[in-house]
C-alpha cells in the first residue's frame, strides 16, 4: 500500500470484509437461531449437548460465516456447503477457527479492546462446537434444509460504472506470484457530488480478490522524486503506455507508482455487500477527478486462468451531507525514511521485533478542529507483521485499547467500524505498536511501500460536521 502524505484527507476508507456469496447444495432459507454471542448456536432441531453433526450444527454455522466464500464459484479453494468437502478439511477447519484465522475478522472482538460493529468473529462457544464435531469424527447426521441469512440490499439508484472486459495475466515475482493488480481510470460525473456509499459486484467473483477505488486529481503533482514537476495526469498516461495493448496499468501501490490520491472512498473484498458511510457522511467527488479502480485478480487456481472479468461499481451519491468523511494515514515508521540520520530499521532474525509510535490529534492533522469522531480503524503491516495494537489516551486519562490484532494476515485487511465513535481532539494521543517476525530475513528491514519493506500504518476514519470542515 502506498499512502499519500501523512495528513488528513477528505475521504471515507470503508472496508468491510466477510466472505463471498454463492449458491451451494444446502439451500438456506430464513434466519438462523442465535447463540449468546450473536452467532448461530445450533441448527434447527439440534439437541443441546448432543454430539454435533454436519447438518444439525456445522452447516448452519458455515452458512452464516463461511459459505459466502466457501461455495461453488466462491474465492475459497473448497466448499463448506458440501458435506464431503467439509469433512475432508475438518482438521484444518478446527485449527484455523481455534486460532481465529477464519473467518477473516482480525481484530479482537470480545469487548476487551474496542466494540466493533458487524463482527464476523466466532464466539468461544462456536469454536468449541467446531472442535467437538471434528473430535467426534466429523459425522454427517441427518440431511436437512439449512437456513441462509437473507440477502443484503442492493443499490438500485446509484451511479454505475463498469471496468473494461479484461483478461488478467499472472505477473509473477514476490508481489504477484499468481496475481495481477490492474488499475483502470474512469471519469467522474459532470456535477460535484458526495459519495455516501457503494456496492461492488465482480463479473467473475472467483478471480477478483479485492477492489479499491482511489480518487486522483490529474492536475496535482506526483510523489516521484526523479520527476517532481510531473502531474498525476502525465504519470497515468506514462503508466498506461507501458502496456498499450492492454487496458489500464500495473499498480501494486494504490493507484500506481508515484500517483498522489485525494481520497480512497471504496475498498471491497469478497462477501461485502452495500456499504453506507456512517454518521450521514460523504466523500467529495469533483468533476475534474479521475476515479481509479484497482482490481486485484488472483489466478492461483489453474481452472480460473484465461477467464475474463468486468466488475460493476455502484456509487451512492448525495448533493449535500451533514458530515464530511475524513481519513488519516499515520505511519511514523515510514516517516523515518525522511530523517536526516536515515530510516529506522527492524533487526533481522527476531521472532518479535517491535516498533511503536505515538501521535496527537494535532500531529495527525487536526489543525483548526476542536474534535472529530473516530468511526473506524484499518491496521496495516506487510508480510512480516505478526501482531498489532492501537490505544487511545485522552488528556489526563489512562490509555484505552482501541484495536488489537493477534494473528496478522497480510491477505485479509479491512476497515473495522466501532459501535460508538471515539471523540478525538488535538490533544488526544493515539499509539500504535507493531510486532514483526523477522526471523526469516538476514538483513535489517527498512520501512517502505514494497512488500519486502515494512509499514506500521493506522488508517483512521473520522467524520466532522460539514459546516466546520473547511
Amino acid at each position: 500500500m502506498t499512502p499519500p502524505n501523512m495528513r488528513l484527507v477528505m475521504a471515507s476508507f470503508c472496508l468491510l470484509l466477510a466472505c463471498c456469496d454463492d449458491d451451494g447444495d444446502a439451500v438456506p432459507q430464513g434466519p438462523l437461531p442465535q447463540g449468546s454471542a450473536g452467532g448461530p448456536a445450533h441448527g434447527s432441531g439440534s439437541v443441546p449437548n448432543a454430539e454435533p453433526t454436519y447438518w444439525s450444527d456445522m452447516a448452519p454455522l458455515f452458512a452464516e460465516h463461511c459459505v459466502r466464500c466457501h461455495a461453488d464459484g466462491g474465492i475459497a479453494p473448497f466448499r463448506l456447503d458440501d458435506y464431503s468437502q467439509a469433512k475432508s478439511f475438518a482438521m484444518p477447519i478446527e485449527r484455523v477457527t481455534r486460532e481465529r484465522i477464519m473467518p477473516p475478522w482480525s481484530v479482537k472482538s470480545d469487548g476487551s479492546c474496542g466494540e466493533f460493529k458487524d463482527s464476523e468473529a466466532l464466539s468461544d462457544a462456536e469454536i468449541e462446537l467446531v472442535a467437538r464435531w471434528v473430535k467426534g469424527g466429523a459425522p454427517e447426521g441427518e440431511k436437512r434444509t439449512v437456513a441462509r441469512p437473507a440477502a443484503g440490499p442492493s443499490l438500485s439508484d446509484a451511479l454505475e460504472y463498469m471496468t473494461p472486459d479484461f483478461q488478467p495475466q499472472i505477473q509473477g515475482g514476490e508481489l504477484a506470484e499468481n496475481d495481477e493488480y490492474r488499475c483502470f481510470a474512469l471519469d467522474a460525473p459532470s456535477d460535484p457530488t458526495f459519495i455516501t456509499g457503494y456496492e461492488v459486484v465482480p463479473g467473475t467473483p472467483e478471480i477478483v480478490h479485492h477492489v479499491a477505488v482511489l480518487l486522483v486529481d490529474p492536475n496535482a503533482k506526483t510523489e516521484l522524486d526523479d520527476a517532481p514537476e510531473r502531474t498525476n495526469g502525465e504519470q497515468m498516461r506514462a503508466l498506461d503506455d507501458e502496456s498499450p495493448d492492454r487496458d489500464g496499468w500495473s499498480c501494486y501501490g494504490m493507484a500506481g507508482e508515484g500517483l498522489t490520491i485525494v481520497a480512497s472512498p471504496v475498498v471491497w473484498a469478497p462477501g461485502q455487500g452495500v456499504v453506507t458511510y456512517p454518521n450521514d457522511s460523504g466523500v467529495a467527488l469533483r468533476p475534474e477527478y479521475k476515479i481509479v479502480v484497482q482490481v486485484h485478480y488472483n489466478l492461483a487456481d489453474e481452472k480460473n486462468r484465461g477467464k475474463r472479468d468486468s466488475t460493476a461499481l455502484r456509487l451512492q451519491t448525495a448533493k449535500q451531507v451533514e458530515n464530511i468523511g475524513i481519513f488519516a494515514l499515520q505511519d511514523e515508521f515510514l516517516d523515518t525514511l525522511f530523517d536526516d540520520n536515515g530510516p529506522a530499521t527492524l533487526p533481522a532474525g527476531s521472532a518479535s521485533a517491535l516498533y511503536q509510535w505515538t501521535a496527537s490529534g494535532e500531529e495527525i492533522g487536526m489543525e483548526g478542529l476542536s474534535e472529530a469522531k473516530l468511526y473506524g480503524v484499518m491496521p496495516h503491516m506487510h508480510q512480516l507483521g505478526h501482531k498489532y495494537t492501537m490505544t487511545v489516551r485522552q488528556p489526563g486519562d489512562d490509555e484505552r485499547c482501541a484495536a488489537q490484532v493477534d494473528n496478522w494476515d497480510f491477505h485479509w485487511q479491512r476497515m473495522y467500524f466501532y459501535e460508538q465513535p471515539w471523540t478525538i481532539g488535538p490533544g488526544t494521543e493515539i499509539s500504535v505498536t507493531c510486532d514483526f517476525d523477522t526471523s526469516s530475513v538476514n538483513q535489517p528491514v527498512k520501512p517502505g511501500w514494497g512488500t519486502r519493506n515494512e509499514m506500521c500504518l493506522a488508517t483512521l476514519y473520522f467524520t466532522v460536521p460539514a459546516s466546520i470542515s473547511h
